[in-house]
């Protein structure tokens, strides 16, 4: 992609699924021209690409085209006329170096996404944080999971939940948010350094997969240690120490550990963790969330009602679906759908049960499932963040019973 640079984008260049990039490439290329900008072009590349099955048989990709270039300045009603837009794409944090020495390093808790991102950005611009997981390295992670699902024993540090990588290494893999925000091109391409598949970059829905997102994991966590950070595996993390309404450490079930500044980064299922901090007095704000359970269907099938006819034409990926039904009270929707994937238990603490979806890069299960989940507003379960985790946890009670 062209940082700090003009592009213009192209949307909508409707193509069968057997065309090629190049094809579309060549449609953008006919639009500059006639619209007498194709002289300051310069790059042609994919930045988005879906999939429109609304008519089958007639099944197409729809492609968006950026185009990098010395572009004049163009107003908005001419933008608006040749259905364009004049941009500059920058995805890159903007990170400002302190000034203040410190005798201490900053710590991370937690090494799920955000922990590993922020370990990563601060390890690179020569921070040297320490990472405190309290589930263990990914080589761990795959054999407690193992064991899990062979012989029904669970790790409750170190399990689908819990270690590097956090929940999502051994879900779906799926990348998809609903957040308008540049910055979430640097995380996509930031796991295309890392060695996830290139097609990330611009696939409307992309994925990774479990198999090669551990790798992905690893190496990012390899790159933070190269430049001197520290992954505490099977470390807790209790509380903060503070100074006044400063961070100067944190309490783990291993010891103290100070800080210079503290990131935490526990994700969700660790609720000894939130009951520690809300117990001393730390603000925390109940939210409305959504449960529900997983359906699954053949691959075959889900292929076939979307694409009709067209199902095995080797360009389709296997297909994905969304529904939703909403009421006047309580939303009920399909998400994280998993195409060729596996329903996998995915529980933390003893005498519960939750479910998630996974797999792996290809999605050649004979299955595909999604989650049908309803919305939970907070006079559901009473305001409080404590009754939000009881009533989760009762629901995976009822389900282990079950």
């Amino acid at each position: 992609m062209f940082y700090n640079q003009r592009f213009i984008l192209i949307n909508n260049i409707k193509l069968s699924v057997n065309a090629s990039e190049s094809e579309a490439f060549s449609v953008a290329r006919g639009i500059l021209k006639r619209i007498g900008l194709v002289k300051f072009a310069q790059e042609y590349s994919v930045f988005r690409r879906s999939i429109d099955a609304r008519r089958k048989p007639d099944i197409y990709f729809v492609y968006s085209i950026a185009v990098s270039g010395d572009f004049p300045d163009l107003d908005d009603d001419f933008q608006s006329k040749h259905s364009i837009s004049l941009m500059t794409y920058n995805s890159r944090p903007n990170v400002k170096i302190g000034h203040k020495e410190s005798s201490e390093r900053p710590v991370v808790v937690g090494a799920g996404p955000c922990g590993l991102f922020a370990a990563l950005i601060l390890a690179e611009n020569g921070y040297k944080p320490i990472v405190v997981e309290r589930g263990g390295p990914i080589f761990e992670r795959v054999l407690a999971v193992d064991t899990f699902n062979l012989k029904q024993i669970l790790d409750v540090g170190t399990n689908i939940q819990f270690g590097a990588g956090g929940a999502g290494t051994f879900s779906d893999g799926k990348l998809v948010t609903r957040i308008n925000d540049p910055l979430t091109n640097y995380v996509l391409e930031r796991f295309v350094d890392f060695g996830a598949p290139s097609d990330i970059l611009y696939l409307a829905k992309p994925h990774i997969g479990t198999d090669i997102l551990s790798l992905v994991v690893d190496r990012i966590i390899d790159r933070i240690s190269e430049l001197g950070g520290n992954v505490l595996y099977h470390t807790k993390f209790i509380s903060p120490i503070t100074r006044g309404e400063e961070a100067v450490g944190i309490r783990t079930d291993k010891g103290d550990i100070p800080c210079s500044s503290l990131i935490i980064a526990i994700g969700h299922s660790a609720r000894d963790t939130y009951y520690n901090l809300i117990e001393n007095n730390f603000a925390f704000e109940a939210k409305s969330f959504s449960v529900g359970m997983r359906i699954e269907h053949l691959t075959e099938d889900i292929d076939y009602a979307m694409y009709g006819s067209a199902v095995g034409n080797p360009a389709l990926p296997h297909a994905e679906y969304n529904l939703s039904y909403d009421t006047k009270n309580r939303g009920t929707y399909t998400f994280c759908m998993c195409p060729g994937g596996t329903v996998v238990a995915a529980a933390s603490e003893e005498g519960g049960v939750v479910v998630n979806g996974m797999s792996e890069h290809s999605r050649n299960g004979r299955n595909s499932n999604s989650a049908v989940v309803a919305s939970v507003f907070r006079e559901d379960y009473g305001a409080s963040p404590m009754a939000a985790i009881e009533y989760q946890r009762n629901i995976e009670r009822a389900a282990f019973v079950a």
